[in-house]
């Protein structure tokens, strides 16, 4: 009975929210806005209320990167040495799908297809998870990815990166979820700590999931959001460079903010 109550109570899209800021653009709703304009983390928090914990997200490293794509292409994080290894392989993961989307899809996401009964995805040796949409949101993504022309990787920003961490630390020590920080710090507050952006950026937030890339394909399934702006975040070919940060979480065990410039100096 509690292994059956615990399994119902665990869902899959961890993802608390995501924004969109574009310098270009006026109108406001649930993931763009206007930095003079800002909706930060609208609607996230009932989702993350929902969302409630998730503890077995699979350790497992990712596979070994395939002929497919070429190191040099996607791994972006040669030299750099403020990244930890699971944060570099977020960053590579990132690009292997911005620069190969179909491929990742054909790789990645069909076969998560055969985990699916119904709206619970188990994966293998793990407790069934409850989905909000089932496999009409995988399979939605796939078909995206499909059409989706490459794009160019993400090149790591030490400044991004901080501004990341920043807003991981904060959350980890409080348990709290959305990108308002503790201090009432905003996503665009975080960026102008530590240099200027320009043209666009964004913020992902994910709960629950320590592995790079159930990360990466949980906020591509996007479960449960309506606008898939995690999807679209990570698709975004304005964007051009990535700060990300991994750690614990006090509810949900694990956090990754991934913080997102179209310029950043």
């Amino acid at each position: 009975m509690y292994t059956r109550r615990f399994g119902v109570l665990l869902f899959l899209a961890l993802l608390v929210s995501f924004e969109f800021i574009n310098d270009a653009l006026s109108d406001v709703n649930s993931s763009t806005h206007s930095p003079a304009n800002s909706n930060e983390g609208k609607g996230s928090k009932a989702q993350a209320k929902n969302d409630k914990i998730r503890y077995n997200a699979g350790q497992a490293p990712p596979d070994p990167l395939s002929p497919k794509w070429k190191k040099e292409t996607v791994d972006a994080t040669a030299g750099v040495e403020y990244l930890t290894d699971s944060e570099r392989q977020a960053i590579i993961e990132i690009n292997m799908v911005r620069t190969n989307p179909a491929e990742y899809a054909r790789s990645f996401l069909v076969p998560l297809r055969s985990y699916y009964r119904n709206k619970l995805l188990r994966y293998p040796g793990e407790i069934a998870i409850s989905t909000n949409e089932g496999i009409r949101a995988l399979d939605e993504c796939i078909k995206k990815l499909q059409v989706t022309k490459p794009l160019s990787s993400l090149s790591p920003k030490k400044g991004l990166t901080l501004a990341a961490r920043d807003h991981a630390r904060d959350q980890a020590r409080t348990g709290a979820t959305g990108h308002t920080g503790s201090d009432k710090s905003t996503l665009v507050d975080r960026l102008n700590r530590y240099g200027k952006w320009d043209i666009s950026a964004g913020e992902n937030i994910d709960y629950g999931n320590g592995n790079a890339r159930r990360i990466v394909t949980s906020l591509l399934i996007d479960d449960g959001v309506t606008s898939r702006g995690h999807r679209i975040n990570l698709l975004n070919g304005n964007f051009k460079f990535v700060g990300v940060s991994i750690g614990a979480h006090k509810v949900y065990r694990h956090m990754c903010v991934m913080d997102f410039a179209g310029s950043y100096r």
